[in-house]
């Protein structure tokens, strides 16, 4: 097998580019303005840096932390990717869902480490755990983002969706193509590349979330200058009691015109020469 396949390798390699990536999302998130969801996926930045690094120490460390421990952690950093895309849309919570997958992973992984070993198994098993959560990333960003910023967000549909497919591909040539892989570390170079097509994948990922938290900046931007210019076009207003016509034919008291399209606020006095014309016989000074 070619050094450039080596999985222990790819994995290390993984792990450091998890770690610039993760320091890109916090970097993002201490001084930029960023919604609910972003943190969850800053979270999941780091969950991978920990997870591909256990997973390059297998045969190293014990199974329990390269096996099970880093694949857990690897699912789990895709499910706080899925949960974050929900809180960021404000979208239906499936805690379920990812509890439900959570608790599928742990067992069955524990199942065939200890119980009965088989590599190819685990292999189908996190792949499809794995390709059921983009495909959903991938529905909620092609169904909710539209809705919340008034575009799409094709990049990231695209990359979930290639993703999910690529894992599919993984899991039939496990099942019926690949011999019985003893050692993952020195698995068929199909898996190798799956190393590669994750960590590329992460990267676009990472890459297309802190653009789609830009875009809804960008839109927030532009609704509140639009609102804004609205106060700079013409007017309708009384020429005898100042009253504005609103959009929908009401005369509104300039007062509650101009708090309702701005953020101005009123506080309300009289001016000098109100009070001498008013209340002239009461010799009230300027002061």
């Amino acid at each position: 097998m070619f050094e450039f396949f080596d999985v222990r390798s790819l994995s290390i390699v993984s792990s450091i580019i998890s770690f610039i990536l993760c320091a890109c999302m916090l970097y993002v998130l201490k001084t930029r303005k960023t919604y609910d969801g972003f943190s969850q996926w800053a979270i999941s930045s780091v969950i991978y840096i920990f997870a591909l690094a256990l997973l390059g120490l297998r045969n190293f460390i014990p199974d329990f932390f390269s096996v099970i421990v880093a694949n857990t952690l690897i699912v789990t950093g895709n499910i706080f990717i899925a949960y974050g895309l929900e809180r960021f849309t404000n979208s239906v919570n499936r805690i379920w869902l990812f509890v439900l997958l959570a608790t599928v992973m742990i067992i069955s992984f524990s199942f065939y480490t200890y119980f009965h070993p088989d590599t190819n198994a685990r292999i189908s098993i996190i792949s499809s755990v794995i390709a059921v959560l983009y495909t959903y990333c991938a529905h909620v960003i092609h169904k909710q983002v539209p809705r919340l910023i008034n575009t799409h967000n094709n990049f990231l549909v695209v990359t979930f969706s290639i993703q999910a497919i690529w894992l599919v591909l993984r899991i039939i040539q496990t099942v019926f193509v690949d011999d019985p892989v003893i050692d993952f570390m020195n698995a068929p170079a199909f898996h190798a590349i799956t190393v590669i097509v994750f960590f590329c994948g992460n990267i676009l990922i990472t890459a297309g979330l802190i653009v789609l938290n830009f875009q809804r900046v960008e839109y927030d931007l532009s609704t509140v200058l639009a609102e804004v210019k609205t106060l700079r076009g013409l007017l309708p207003i009384c020429a005898s009691c100042k009253r504005i016509r609103d959009d929908h034919g009401l005369w509104n008291q300039i007062e509650l015109y101009i708090e309702n399209h701005s953020d101005a606020e009123f506080s309300h006095g009289i001016c000098p020469e109100c009070v001498q014309r008013l209340y002239p016989g009461y010799g009230i000074s300027d002061d």
